[in-house]
C-alpha cells in the first residue's frame, strides 16, 4: 500500500470513529437522561440498557458517520495542502479516492456482519424490555399466526428461550374448520417445534355419515410440527418484523413465501441492513467530485456545510422510503433497492467520465 494511501485511511478511520461515537452517544445520552425514572434501580440493567440502546442507535448513526467522515477528512487533506502535495507526485483524483472507498466498503462489510448476531438485532427489544418490564427477555402474549391453511396461536412466545406455552393450532379447509391441536408448551428444536401435551381434535364433516359425525380426539405425550417456524420468525411476524438476523430473514421469506403472509417489512428489514448502507459510497463518490484541489479561491466552509447538508437531505429521504416501506404502501424493492441502485448508476457515469478529467 502506498504512503498517501496509508495516510488518508488512518485519518479517515481516526475521523468516522470520533464522528460516530459523538453522534451514537449523543442521542444515547439524551435517551437514558430522559428515561432515566423508569429504569429499574439495578445498576446492572442500566449497562445492558445503555449497551443495547448503543447499538440500537447505531443503525441511525453509522451511514451518516461514513460520509461525515469522508467530508471532514478530506476538508483536512485539503486544509492542510497535503491533498495539493499528492496530486503533485502525479496521483490522479481517481487514484485518490480509492482509500475512501477501501475504507467506506470494509466499515460497510463489517456493518453487515453485525446483523448476524442476535445481540445487535434484538438490541432494541432488550432495550425496551428493561426499561418497560425490568428484565432483559420476557415472554409475548397472546400471538395469532397464521401459516398457509393453520392459524397457530400462542399464549407466551420466549423467543431468547426457543420455548412457548399454551399452544394452539386450527387447521381450515376450505373455509371449515377441521381439525384443533392444543399443546401445553413447546419448544423449536433440531428446525421443528415439539409440543408437549398434545390433544388433537378432529372435526366430522357435514357430509360424513351418521357413524362418522363424531368428534374424534386422541392424546400424544409429543408432537413434532412446523418446520424451520423458528421462535425469531414468529416473534417478528407479530412485532412487524423486527429482530431477525439476515440469515432468518432469508430462511423467513422462503418459508413464508407460499403460505399467504406478506413478507414485505421482512424484506423491508433485511434490504435496509444489506443494501440501504451502501448509498453511502456511491454518494461519497459525487460529493468527492466537487471538492477544489486547494483551499485558495475555495470558501470550504460554505462548501463543508452544504456537503452535510445534501447528506442529511439525502439520508432522510432514504429513510423516509424504508419507514413508507416497512408499512407496506410500497414495495421494497422500488423503496429502498432502487433508489441506490439509481445513485449507484450516476456515481458511476460520475466516476467513469468526471474522474478521468481531472487526469
Amino acid at each position: 500500500m502506498k504512503l498517501y494511501q496509508q495516510l488518508i485511511i488512518k485519518r479517515y478511520i481516526k475521523s468516522f470513529l470520533t464522528i460516530f461515537l459523538a453522534l451514537t452517544l449523543f442521542f444515547l445520552s439524551v435517551d437514558v437522561i430522559s428515561g432515566l425514572d423508569s429504569l429499574p434501580k439495578s445498576a446492572n440493567l442500566k449497562i445492558l440498557y445503555a449497551l443495547n440502546t448503543f447499538f440500537y442507535f447505531f443503525s441511525y448513526t453509522f451511514e451518516l458517520s461514513l460520509l461525515f467522515a469522508m467530508i471532514s477528512t478530506a476538508v483536512s487533506l485539503i486544509k492542510e495542502n497535503e491533498l495539493v502535495v499528492i496530486y503533485s507526485f502525479g496521483f490522479s483524483r481517481r487514484e485518490i479516492i480509492k482509500p475512501f472507498l477501501y475504507s467506506i466498503f470494509s466499515l460497510i462489510f463489517i456493518y453487515i456482519l453485525l446483523h448476524n448476531f442476535s445481540f445487535f438485532v434484538n438490541a432494541r427489544q432488550i432495550a425496551n424490555n428493561i426499561l418497560h418490564y425490568g428484565k432483559v427477555s420476557r415472554y409475548n402474549n397472546n400471538l395469532f399466526l397464521k401459516s398457509k391453511n393453520s392459524y397457530i396461536y400462542i399464549g407466551e412466545l420466549n423467543k431468547f428461550k426457543k420455548e412457548g406455552k399454551d399452544i394452539e393450532m386450527f387447521d381450515v379447509q376450505d373455509n371449515k374448520l377441521t381439525k384443533i391441536i392444543k399443546a401445553e408448551s413447546g419448544e423449536f428444536k433440531d428446525d421443528f417445534w415439539l409440543l408437549n401435551n398434545v390433544t388433537i381434535t378432529k372435526l366430522p364433516n357435514l357430509t360424513d355419515t351418521i357413524s362418522g359425525k363424531k368428534l374424534q380426539k386422541s392424546y400424544k405425550k409429543s408432537l413434532e410440527t412446523l418446520k424451520n417456524f423458528k421462535p425469531a420468525i414468529m416473534d417478528s411476524l407479530y412485532k412487524g418484523a423486527e429482530g431477525l438476523k439476515i440469515v432468518d430473514s432469508i430462511q423467513a421469506i422462503y418459508l413464508l413465501k407460499d403460505k399467504g403472509i406478506n413478507t414485505s417489512a421482512i424484506k423491508a428489514n433485511l434490504y435496509k441492513a444489506v443494501f440501504f448502507p451502501f448509498f453511502s459510497i456511491f454518494l461519497s463518490i459525487i460529493l468527492f467530485t466537487f471538492l477544489p484541489i486547494q483551499r485558495r479561491g475555495s470558501n470550504l466552509t460554505v462548501l463543508t456545510t452544504s456537503f452535510y447538508f445534501l447528506v442529511l437531505i439525502s439520508w432522510g429521504v432514504l429513510f423516509l422510503l424504508t419507514k413508507i416501506t416497512k408499512s407496506g404502501a410500497l414495495s421494497p424493492e422500488f423503496g429502498i433497492i432502487l433508489p441506490v441502485i439509481i445513485l449507484g448508476i450516476s456515481s458511476f457515469i460520475v466516476y467513469i467520465k468526471k474522474l478521468d478529467s481531472f487526469r
